[in-house]
C-alpha cells in the first residue's frame, strides 16, 4: 500500500473530523489486503458511533466520497471504525449467532434476529455457512431485513 495515500487519508479524516467538531486520534492500518482500516479513538465514541451504528455508516459513508472527490485516484475502500466498536460488534454477532445455531439444532426451531445491516447480515451467514444442521436466509424489505436461521441443511 502506498504510504502517500495512507497519509493523505489519514489527513482528510483528521480534516474532516476537525471541520464537524470532533476531536479524535486517527491510523490507518493497511495491513489487510482487500481494504484499509481508518482506526478513530475518540471521548466522542457515542456521537460518533450512534444507536446501532448509523452515525458510523453516515460517517464512513462521507469519508469515502470526500476522499474520492479530493484524491482523484479512483474509489479508494476503506471502512472506517471508532473505539474497535465494528470489531467488538463483529465478535458479539459470531458467537450469538453460533449460539441461536445451537439451539436450533438442539430445538428445531426457527430463530429470527433484529432487523440488521448488510454488512452485519453477511457476518451472521458466513459465520454459519459451514454449520451443519442450519441453514441461513435473509427475509424482509429495507431497514426490516434481517436473518432468519433455520433448521435442515442446503445438501
Amino acid at each position: 500500500m502506498d504510504n502517500n495515500l495512507k497519509e493523505k487519508l489519514k489527513e482528510l479524516t483528521e480534516e474532516t473530523l476537525l471541520k464537524m467538531d470532533f476531536g479524535a486520534a486517527v491510523e490507518i492500518d493497511a495491513s489487510q489486503q482487500e481494504c484499509l482500516m481508518v482506526s478513530l479513538q475518540s471521548e466522542e465514541a457515542g456521537l460518533l458511533i450512534g444507536q446501532g451504528g448509523e452515525n458510523l455508516l453516515a460517517l464512513q459513508h462521507i469519508l469515502r466520497v470526500v476522499a474520492n472527490k479530493k484524491l482523484g485516484i479512483g474509489p479508494i475502500n476503506f471502512i472506517v471504525d471508532v473505539n474497535n466498536y465494528k470489531g467488538n460488534r463483529i465478535s458479539l454477532l459470531k458467537e450469538m449467532a453460533l449460539s441461536l445455531a445451537r439451539q436450533v439444532t438442539s430445538e428445531g426451531h426457527v430463530k429470527v434476529l433484529e432487523p440488521m445491516s448488510s454488512y452485519e447480515r453477511r457476518i451472521i451467514h458466513l459465520a454459519l455457512k459451514d454449520i451443519e444442521g442450519v441453514r441461513t436466509e435473509s427475509e424482509g424489505e429495507g431497514q426490516s431485513r434481517r436473518v432468519v436461521i433455520r433448521p435442515g441443511s442446503d445438501a
